[in-house]
């Protein structure tokens, strides 16, 4: 994964959009970005992307939840 180059997509995107895209939440924004990404492919290609984002997005959270080792 690559923050800095996420962020600097983001910050391109909302430039691009103009005044009315600044305004809105940062989190707006970036469902703006991914849902325009998403509509540059055919809907299954789409579909399969959101598939792996959520995977990898799931993959990437801290896992709060200890796992003890079984007890002899």
């Amino acid at each position: 994964m690559n923050g800095p180059g996420a962020r600097a997509a983001l910050a391109t995107y909302v430039a691009a959009c103009g005044p009315a895209e600044t305004d809105e939440p940062e989190a707006w924004q970036a469902s703006g970005l991914m849902t325009d990404v998403l509509l540059l492919f055919a809907p299954d290609d789409a579909e399969q992307i959101l598939h792996r984002v959520e995977r990898d997005y799931s993959a990437e959270q801290p896992d709060t939840t200890p796992v003890s080792p079984a007890a002899d």
